[in-house]
């Protein structure tokens, strides 16, 4: 072969790799135009959404099922547990009525489930008064351990107790039944699963549901005539955590029970795109021979995309432009802002599906308050005006990396957020649509604790309730409760969990990636039903879901629903032993024992059941 055909092959060779990459490049900026499409028209959807926002308390809930809450206005622990059932009935979209048996009496003609936040059985009314009512077909849950008094003394038999001996705190949970759905045989041992309970023992007839690790009966129900008897035989539901074992709870005391979920899976990685540490980190370099920002570029981030890929996540990712402290203007001379790392992992976030929020300028929490601020060692701002700044510039940085995207999504740093912060916030940026803080209480008071609502400035409050790269207890009993209680899965990590030795509980990466794969399989398998979503994509499809209210029209073998507010994608959660016969206008799903994920298709709907 002569040299002149050696050097055309190579030129041909050249030609032919540079249109392929030129080809690869062009596919990737079209699959980057149609995301950011894509985003803008969520955004674009937001206004047309929340136009329709309704006050759910203007609703008049004339049908279904009344649930009647009694508690005592001066009773603290009963005023919690009340709290928690109002707020979990109002996101199932069930018909209540609170009675303070201190102020008005209780008529249980009204009531066709009863619930009991006080410790003193006879709050309800005469005990003959109260078998009647179960017997002709009432149910009666009691929330809390009952007080061992003359009443209870009299009844107790009645609840599915054959003898009883005294008060004893109870450790840890076995759960017996599905009352979490999809977790029936999950034991937590752990401190954090604590209650005051009475030593019992059931009858026959009893149906266990759950037990403590020492074996007592926490939670049972005993049939008496037409109706039931459920007793919580702990302290417990008071906690906000502890809601999906309510929810659970009250789904399993009727001969079926169907209520509203958000039926979403989220999952975020906070920090992400920023700045990447330069250096080595020992941990990393004995395993891998890399540096901290390589180790990220070729080892973790395609991990991170194949668990994604593998196990059905779409990443929302929360963007730092710098890791200083600066919270003073001027904020455009940042020495460690890199934007190529902002255009390489984002580009890559939203060709995997995901979307790009805002985690901060930098990671100092948008609050005005010191003593907060010293809690993480950070500054406090000054003011609004500094942090909306801070805020136009990140608005800057994020408009130069990708033009046509819209950012509308917004994580808190620590999980820290403020009015001021809020204020802030909304003065410069019109296309905020979500904030996602946390979910769970804060005894101590610093973070941003949420609800699921749409707040009255427009903004969607959506919080999150796992996070960590490995299971823990308390991250999976909080899982369970959220799942059971609302449908709803909403987990976070950071990438430098990987270099933080209590975060990372002194892993390296390899075993870190094990569990993380472990973790995320098991939520896949137990919950393979789930949507999966980016931030405001799930933001608005749970506004729509809010946004809906549902009457009920139930007789022995059917249940009707009729919509307000109807839209596409509305899901319930039926529990019944009955066997499904015909469905009208609707979808469904088995996803547990007895337990049927169901899809309105329609604002009118029926479920015709059959016998048990």
């Amino acid at each position: 072969m002569s040299m002149k055909d050696s050097s055309f092959k190579k030129v041909i060779f050249i030609i032919v790799i540079v249109f392929i990459c030129g080809l690869i490049f062009q596919v990737s900026r079209t699959q980057f135009v149609l995301k950011s499409q894509a985003n803008k028209q969520l955004i674009e959807q937001k206004d047309d959404i929340l136009a329709g926002a309704v006050n759910l308390s203007n609703y008049k809930q004339s049908s279904g099922n009344s649930y009647c809450i009694l508690y005592k206005g001066k009773d603290k622990h009963g005023i919690k547990i009340k709290n928690n059932t109002k707020k979990s009935l109002e996101y199932m979209k069930k018909k209540t009525q609170e009675i303070n048996i201190e102020e008005e009496k209780v008529n249980l003609d009204k009531c066709d489930v009863t619930l009991l936040t006080t410790n003193h059985i006879g709050d309800i009314g005469k005990i003959e008064k109260i078998e009647n009512y179960v017997f002709n077909g009432g149910y009666i849950f009691a929330m809390t351990t009952l007080e061992i008094d003359t009443n209870y003394q009299i009844i107790y038999r009645k609840l599915g107790i054959s003898s009883f001996s005294e008060y004893i705190d109870t450790k840890g949970i076995q759960l017996i039944s599905n009352v979490l759905i999809g977790e029936k045989g999950l034991e937590i041992d752990d401190e954090f699963v604590s209650n005051f309970s009475i030593g019992v023992s059931l009858n026959d007839e009893a149906e266990t549901l759950i037990k403590s690790m020492d074996e007592t009966p926490l939670l049972w129900k005993s049939k008496y005539g037409k109706g039931a008897f459920m007793v919580f035989n702990g302290t417990i539901l008071e906690e906000k955590i502890n809601r999906g074992l309510l929810v659970g709870s009250l789904s399993l005391l009727e001969p079926y029970f169907i209520y509203s979920v958000f039926n979403e899976k989220l999952f975020y990685i906070d920090d992400f795109p920023a700045p990447v540490p330069k250096g080595n980190n020992s941990v990393i370099y004995k395993e891998y021979q890399r540096d901290i920002a390589t180790f990220f570029n070729e080892i973790w981030w395609p991990n991170m995309l194949k668990i994604a890929e593998k196990y059905d996540l779409k990443y929302t990712g929360g963007v730092i432009e710098s890791y200083g402290d600066k919270v003073t203007p001027p904020f455009n001379n940042t020495e460690d802002k890199d934007r190529h790392y902002l255009i390489e992992y984002g580009r890559e976030i939203l060709k995997s599906g995901g979307e790009i929020g805002f985690h901060g300028y930098n990671h100092q929490s948008l609050t005005i308050d010191q003593n907060v601020s010293d809690i993480f060692d950070y500054n406090a701002w000054r003011n609004v005006d500094e942090m909306s700044e801070s805020i136009k510039e990140l608005l800057e940085y994020a408009e130069n990396a990708f033009p046509k995207y819209k950012v509308s999504a917004y994580i808190p740093p620590s999980n820290v957020f403020s009015q001021e912060g809020r204020e802030a916030l909304k003065a410069v940026w019109p296309n905020l649509t979500v904030i996602s803080s946390l979910y769970e209480e804060d005894i101590v008071g610093r973070a941003y604790v949420q609800e699921f609502e749409i707040a009255n400035d427009g903004i969607i409050e959506m919080p999150r309730i796992t996070s960590g790269y490995f299971e823990r207890d308390f991250d999976r009993w909080a899982e369970a409760n959220t799942m059971t209680g609302l449908g709803f899965f909403s987990h976070f990590v950071h990438p430098d969990d990987v270099i933080s030795t209590d975060r990372s509980n002194n892993l390296g990466w390899k075993e870190m990636y094990k569990d993380y794969e472990k973790y995320m399989s098991r939520v896949n398998r137990t919950y393979p039903w789930l949507r999966s979503m980016t931030s405001t994509e799930g933001a608005l499809t749970l506004a729509k879901t809010l946004q809906s209210q549902v009457t009920w029209k139930n007789s022995e073998d059917s249940i009707e629903g009729t919509i307000t507010n109807y839209a596409p994608n509305l899901y319930y959660i039926l529990r019944s032993d009955k066997k499904i016969k015909r469905l009208h206008d609707c979808e469904l799903q088995k996803i547990d024992t007895n337990t049927y994920l169901i899809e309105a298709k329609d604002e009118k709907f029926k479920i015709e059941l059959g016998e048990s």
